[in-house]
């Protein structure tokens, strides 16, 4: 017997303070250069070698790059390997692309408007729920506007900047099928 989990997102708006949403902003940098870091090496490795870097690869680099540079301490190690997962789901979908025979179009380098969310992969590990509060590693307690409750365990955490402010998104298996999943922004 084959079993689906059913995953549900709920939206909700968060209320950093100044301190937070400048922290939130920093995080978010530092993913687009890490976004930007591991295109260009997979880019450069084919174009001079004919090698072809993988994401574990680039995951392996992470201890090594926090060493170097201090400031990526400041962001969860589980946030830089969601960046590198990325990294490798646009190169999959560019190689995709070419086998079906469509225009590839090679992954975009991301400028600081293009790049507006960081994952927490494990709920639990960097991000937690606490007395109504979001609580991310290295940020802080968030609050929340609770615009409906979660349904079912959440399994991720994406937090994205958007026009009118910050955004979580959290991922929950075992939530009911109903309705569209997206959470209300009222």
């Amino acid at each position: 017997m084959n079993e689906q989990t059913v995953r549900k997102t709920f939206k909700y708006k968060l209320w950093p303070t100044s301190a937070q949403a400048q922290a939130l902003g920093t995080v978010l940098r530092r993913c687009r250069e890490v976004y930007n870091a591991g295109l260009e090496e997979r880019r450069e490795a084919w174009r001079k070698c004919g090698v072809t870097v993988r994401e574990y690869d680039q995951s392996a680099q992470l201890p090594a790059i926090k060493e170097a540079r201090p400031e990526y301490q400041e962001v969860h190690s589980q946030v830089l390997q969601d960046v590198l997962h990325r990294v490798e789901l646009a190169m999959q979908a560019f190689f995709r692309r070419i086998r079906e025979g469509q225009t590839p179009g090679y992954p975009r380098f991301q400028g600081a408007n293009r790049y507006n969310s960081f994952t927490y992969k494990q709920f639990g590990n960097g991000a937690t729920l606490d007395n109504g509060f979001l609580v991310l590693s290295k940020i802080g307690r968030i609050a929340v506007r609770w615009s409906r409750p979660l349904e079912g365990a959440p399994k991720t955490v994406t937090v994205s900047r958007e026009a009118d402010g910050w955004y979580a998104c959290f991922s929950c298996a075992g939530a009911a099928a109903s309705g569209n999943g997206t959470g209300d922004r009222n």
